[in-house]
């Protein structure tokens, strides 16, 4: 290096770390103001200036990101900041939970949470996440020791009823239903006690329940969903299936409009309920009927 650069060199360093400082003061007093929009285009630049600055910016970024609703320039960040901090555990936990929720299937999510978990093995959300890709992906074994290390850390009562679900769910898978039904009645244990029960989690029980040929239990447990999460749609739909096997046609069909009308935007719960409407309308006779169904599934 030529001898004025040498010279120079430490200029230049201290106005990287001038600027730095500034957009991050900058970026800090916009998040104050509620400016996130503002507050990422500083982190933003702070991190062009000095991409060495520690793994908050890269962190407070991705928050900005996602509470603006940006989750591809959000999942960049983590990316950026992952290459740069390869053993932060929470930029790893951001980075592949994102990437998770956009592809369940990705064997880099999976591997970005693997190293998450071992980088924080006092987190029960990083062991929670990776157990969620691991259950995802059928690796039952991984999942169920990822959640009970989750469970062995004592995590909030929400986490704990969805850890206890997913070992319950992948004991089922492994075909051993005692397991199952002790992770998933300690879960309802629990989710009962919160001040606003995981419908969901409670389904998957009821779920389980009918697999095992429990009808009665099940439909008692999809009526106890039902009065803590009228607008449920998921369990409309078991309960409208379960008045089908009955011969029910018509409660059935009514129930079944409910849980379309409950499906919001979610793709999966939106086809289950055109299939089904679809069926039962055919079982009816109700042929035009059967015909919308139909022509939204094929459509979609």
């Amino acid at each position: 290096m030529a001898i004025w650069i040498l010279l120079l060199w430490p200029v230049l360093a201290q106005d990287t770390l001038n600027s730095r400082d500034a957009y991050l003061r900058a970026a800090q007093d916009y998040i104050a103001r509620g400016n996130l929009a503002k507050a990422a285009e500083s982190l933003d630049l702070a991190l062009d200036t000095d991409p060495d600055a520690g793994s908050e910016p890269y962190l407070t970024l991705i928050d900005c990101r996602l509470k603006l609703d940006q989750k591809d320039k959000a999942l960049e960040a983590a990316e950026r900041g992952v290459k740069r901090y390869p053993g932060s555990g929470p930029l790893l936990k951001a980075a592949g939970a994102m990437i998770l929720q956009q592809n369940s299937s990705s064997e880099r999510a999976g591997e970005l949470l693997e190293r998450a978990s071992k980088a924080m093995p006092r987190d029960p959300g990083a062991q929670y996440v990776y157990g969620l890709w691991a259950l995802m992906n059928h690796h039952e074994e991984i999942a169920i020791a990822a959640e009970e290390r989750a469970l062995a850390l004592s995590p909030a009562d929400d986490l704990k009823v969805q850890a206890l679900t997913f070992v319950g769910l992948g004991e089922d898978a492994l075909k051993r239903p005692r397991r199952a039904e002790e992770a998933f009645r300690a879960a309802l244990a629990t989710n009962r006690k919160l001040p606003n029960p995981n419908p969901g989690a409670a389904l998957e029980f009821a779920m389980f329940l009918t697999r095992q040929s429990r009808q009665g239990e099940a439909q008692a447990l999809i009526n106890e969903i039902l009065k803590f999460a009228p607008g449920f749609g998921p369990a409309h739909l078991e309960r409208a299936k379960y008045l089908s096997a009955k011969g029910d046609m018509e409660a059935a069909l009514a129930e079944g409009k409910i849980a379309l009308d409950q499906a919001g935007s979610d793709p999966k719960s939106l086809r289950a309920a055109h299939a089904f409407l679809a069926r039962t309308c055919f079982a009816l006779g109700r042929m035009d009927e059967a015909a919308v169904h139909q022509s939204w599934i094929e459509s979609h």
